[in-house]
Order: C-alpha cells, then structure tokens, then sequence
C-alpha cells in the first residue's frame, strides 16, 4: 500500500504497523454520516430505483405461496457464489449432493466450507427474525464467523478478532500489500462505530432517513477496511447484506452473483472507498447490484413457482389419489431438490419403503432424475430446480 495511492485525508490515518517497520495500516474514519452521504452526487436515482425494486420484490414474496422455500434455495445458491469469490470450486450441484448425503466422497473438498455459508446465514436469519434490528450486534458478527470457520483450516479461534496485524495481497510481504487495514487495538473502536450504523433507526427530528440501500453499501465497504478477522471477512460482510434487510422486513436480496460477475469493478470500487473515500461511485456501483439482484430474485421465485406447478398438475394427471403421500412431495423437492429415500423419511415423517417408493414415482414420471443407480442410497435430483439455480446471473454493472 503506497502512501501515493491514498488521498490525502486518507495519508492523516495512517499509523506505523508494530513489529513491520516503515509498514504503514490505514485506520478508517467513522461511517459517513447522514449529511456526508445525502451530499453525494450522481447516487439518489441509483439508490432510489434500488429501494422500488425492494419494495416491488417484498410486494412479490408476499403473494406467493411458498416464499420460504425460495428463500432455502436462493441461499444455496448465495453460499456457492460468495464462496467461489473466495476462490472455492464447490458448484450448488456438489453442495446440494453433500447436504443429502453426509458424504463429500467425490467433491470438491471445500465443499464443507460452502456448506458453512449455508449454516452461517440460516444462523443470522433466524437471530434477525426473532430479535429485528437488535440482532445486528458485534456478538452477531463474531457468531456468524464462527458458523464460517467452524472445522475448517483456520490459524486463529474461529469469530475472535485477530491480535495481530493483517493486510490484503502482497503474499506474505507487507510491503506489496494492496491494504493493510487497522491495527487490532483499533479494530473494537471501528467495530463499535460499525454496529452504530447497523442498527441505525432514523430520529422523529430527522428531516431525512439513510435508505437502506446505501446503509448495506457503507457497512459492507467499511466491514471490509476494518477486516477484523484473519480469514473470512468477504463472506461475513456479504452475509450481513441479507440480514440487514430481513431485520427491516425485507426478503433477503443477494448480490454474490452480481459480484462475482463484476469482481474487478467489484474490488475496485471497494479499493475507490478504502484508499480515497470515493463512496460515491461504490454506492452506485452497491445501488446497481441491488436492482440487479432484485430482478434475478424475481426470476428465480417465478420459475421455481413455475415448476411447483407443473410437477403438481404432473401429479394429479396420473390419477394417484388426493390422500396419498406423494403430494407432499413437490414442496420438499422445491427447496431440498438433490434427495435420498432416508431424508425424504426424516422430513416427511413417512416410512423409508414409502419414502422410496414415492421417489421411484416421481422418476418415472420425468420430475426426478438418478444417478449413480447402483448405489444402495440412492440419490435423487430435480433437474429443472437445479438448472434453474445453475442459470448464470447475467447481472453486468454498466
């Protein structure tokens, strides 16, 4: 991190890193307040048609009949998307064979990881829905990185902030590091200030409120400079995204896609706001990728409801009688579309020859798949889901 690279306001923050002599770290200033960012130019009609797409998109989730079951396999997908940002290699097919079975024999080996996504955002989920914006705590993010990291090769205590000094590229050296972030002393005064932001509710004296939309763009920016912990900081500051608009009633949104698609303007932009606090343009970049994610969000809850439909008439076709346990299958493929006979049985509370038997139907009627049929649990897959989930997010910052 060159001193030449920094604005100048940006140069007065610099501190001498201990034990890296002539290594300098970047201690961040506050989160812009409401006048700093209600100043800003060229971001209201970005951040304003993000905010309609949301409210459009929580207008949608509530006409439909089965929001939950969209929101499972829509975090699937996020878990695999964030993860392979990180460089992971597991795809949703792999994560979703991993779920069914309990074996990662034939996987990619990080496929555990991806799987912690998973665990990790279902965790913030529910703490966001029981407790709202309270939830939006430092105990929330040290948790979340604890689900993240839990079994994995990690050289430090999985959601403790790290004590020592840590910087983004330039291998092992220092001084080819593209940031180094704060140093650990400074990470619980930075944190706090974040948090202030997360759980930010306007005043009755507020003229004005901080849209939402820009508030996820500033904590995931700023959660990213301070990186607090070792490993993990890009996951845990996208799995806070979702979380921030399920705590203000929103269907979580994710933008992995999106920036997984763009990931130079992606780190540029972040390295815009680190260096030279240029928020501006990451808050019309952040604002682009709502919209965008908003609309594949729509995509996906209309085809998955789509397919729900088919495999029903599909079912109902075949003459097979209202009270048979068949019917109960359709919803569960919808968000568990990779099955074995033994977790159709747990889910459905039905025995293993009827669990069978109903999955063998089912691919006969085309809605499942198999593979591996020698196999003595054999694994089931619905196809149309999977493809579905598989679609490239074609979502392009412009």
């Amino acid at each position: 991190m060159r001193k030449t690279d920094l604005s100048p306001d940006r140069r007065q923050l610099l501190v001498p890193v201990k034990m890296h002599p002539g290594a300098f770290a970047l201690v961040p200033p506050p989160t812009p307040g409401i006048d700093q960012l209600m100043g800003l130019r060229g971001i209201q009609d970005e951040v304003s048609r993000a905010r309609i797409a949301l409210d459009n998109l929580q207008m949608l989730s509530k006409a439909l009949p089965n929001p939950e079951l969209v929101t499972r396999t829509a975090d699937r997908r996020e878990a695999v998307r964030s993860s392979q940002i990180e460089g992971t290699g597991s795809d949703i097919n792999d994560l979703l064979t991993f779920e069914a079975t309990g074996s990662d024999e034939g996987l990619p080996p990080d496929v555990q990881v991806t799987l912690n996504y998973v665990t990790s955002l279902e965790f913030g989920l529910q703490q966001v829905r029981q407790d709202g914006l309270a939830a939006m705590s430092r105990k929330l993010i040290e948790n979340l990185h604890a689900c993240l990291m839990e079994g994995s090769e990690y050289n430090w205590i999985p959601g403790v902030f790290r004590d020592k000094q840590n910087w983004i590229g330039g291998g092992r050296s220092i001084d080819q590091a593209r940031f180094v972030p704060p140093p650990a002393e400074n990470i619980d005064a930075c944190i706090a200030d974040l948090v202030s932001m997360l759980q930010y509710s306007p005043s009755e004296e507020d003229q004005v409120e901080i849209s939402v939309v820009t508030r996820m763009a500033v904590i995931h920016a700023q959660f990213e400079t301070i990186h607090p912990f070792f490993d993990g900081n890009g996951r845990v500051g996208r799995i806070l995204l979702p979380l921030m608009l399920a705590a203000e009633g929103y269907p979580p949104v994710y933008l992995a896609g999106y920036l997984k698609d763009n990931q130079r303007e992606y780190y540029d932009a972040l390295a815009g706001v680190q260096l030279q606090g240029k928020w501006a343009d990451w808050i019309k970049f952040f604002a682009l990728g709502v919209q965008s994610a908003v609309q594949e969000s729509i995509g996906t809850a209309l085809g998955l409801e789509a397919i729900l439909k088919k495999w029903k008439e599909i079912i109902e076709g075949s003459g097979t009688r209202k009270q048979s346990v068949l019917y109960k299958f359709p919803e569960l493929m919808l968000g568990t579309p990779v099955l074995t006979a033994h977790k159709a049985k747990d889910a459905l509370g039905i025995s293993f020859p009827s669990a069978s038997a109903a999955l063998k139907l089912m691919e006969e009627y085309g809605i499942l798949t198999q593979q591996n049929k020698q196999q003595r649990n054999r694994i089931f897959y619905a196809k149309e889901v999977i493809d579905l989930l598989n679609k490239p997010s074609s979502l392009k910052s412009d």
